[in-house]
């Protein structure tokens, strides 16, 4: 009888090892290409404008950003009682200064507050597993040493303070990292010499995803899946989720496990992550704009009344109405999980629109 639970506990042990193989090859197949999933041809959200972000320091995330992930920043905005920025934040007489910080194919929104209310200064980080805007990832050639310049410009890593080399047949490394604000991003890096290719990619930068952590991936997939008019997402994990040792390290969680999906929107692509273990609480409200972290994802759009329309279907809510704000007109709204999305149709030329990238940045 001991043999044979001994037999029993090895044969579990052998599954066990083999599912976590599995799930770490089928997580390294984010590498430096990927398939895009079938999208309408025309439709109304065109590409990402750029990803919010608040944060304590403007000159200081900038500089940090600038050095590690090559990042050019604009001259800085001065943002005085704006009509739409006092909305977001729930108060009048908002003040502060933003920029924007522009890579290859995509860009961040930098945001300081003069002076954030209690509710935003007292919200707690975001944890890697959300719910919420969780990280932005940051993709490039393995000699940039991007990691580690931020690393030495007062980032700090979150699991393992190595990069993760997830599957040996994909030279990628991996690392989930925090900036002095504790705000999460991902750093890949891509080794471009062992992909053995006819000719190396044009950029050695650019940013490859922003992630969105869910409490309901079906849910998650099927609400973009209409808003950006798209088939057939990119999904991993929904039959075995991913799971593993190596997971664990660029995590930092005790045996996370996790199922993704990824939306390529033109220029930058969104991916989806639902974490199992550990689960993420639902949001009783919204996290507050000012509070420090991403803040939200501002999509450019062909027609903004379609924008509106395809959000109520998809099953989110209205936020407000379109407004001038930066040359162009934004209106907002949230999706299941309560992110602050908004939809922007901008004027030629305007550098808030992501019609200035050609592509992805590939």
């Amino acid at each position: 009888m001991k043999d044979a639970v001994v037999l029993i506990q090895r044969k579990k042990l052998v599954v066990r090892l083999s599912l976590g193989l599995l799930s770490v090859l089928t997580l390294a197949g984010c590498s430096w290409f990927s398939a895009e999933p079938s999208r309408v041809e025309n439709p109304v959200v065109r590409g990402v404008d750029y990803v919010g972000m608040t944060v304590s320091n403007l000159e200081r995330s900038s500089v940090l950003y600038q050095k590690a992930a090559d990042l050019t920043p604009s001259d800085i905005t001065q943002i005085d009682s704006h009509p739409v920025v006092n909305s977001l934040v729930g108060r009048d007489g908002a003040k502060a200064k933003s920029r924007l910080l522009t890579s290859v194919n995509a860009q961040l929104k930098l945001t300081e507050f003069a002076q954030p209310d209690a509710k935003a200064a007292n919200t707690p980080h975001l944890e890697v597993y959300g719910p919420g805007i969780a990280h932005v990832c940051y993709q490039v050639a393995k000699h940039t040493h991007t990691y580690e310049t931020f690393l030495a410009n007062g980032a700090t890593p979150i699991g393992d303070p190595e990069m993760i080399h997830l599957n040996p047949k994909n030279p990628v490394y991996y690392a989930y990292a925090h900036d002095p604000d504790h705000i999460l991003f991902e750093v890949e890096h891509v080794d471009v010499q062992a992909l053995e290719l006819p000719t190396p990619p044009k950029n050695e930068y650019r940013i490859r995803h922003v992630s969105l952590a869910t409490t309901d991936m079906d849910r998650s997939v099927d609400f973009y899946s209409h808003l950006l008019e798209t088939k057939d997402p990119r999904r991993a994990g929904s039959l075995i989720k991913l799971s593993g040792e190596k997971l664990d390290k660029i995590a930092g969680q005790k045996d996370a496990a996790i199922e993704m999906a990824w939306f390529q929107i033109r220029n930058l692509e969104l991916e989806i992550i639902q974490y199992h273990s550990p689960q993420p609480t639902p949001l009783n409200a919204p996290r507050p704009f000012d509070a420090l972290g991403y803040n939200s994802v501002v999509f450019d759009v062909t027609d903004l009344a379609a924008a509106k329309a395809l959000l109520l279907e998809a099953g989110g809510t209205m936020v407000s109405d379109a407004r001038p704000m930066d040359g162009g007109y934004i209106l907002y709204g949230r999706d299941l999980d309560g992110n602050l999305l908004g939809f922007q149709k901008s004027a030629d030329g305007s550098p808030y629109s992501s019609q200035q990238f050609a592509d992805n940045g590939i």
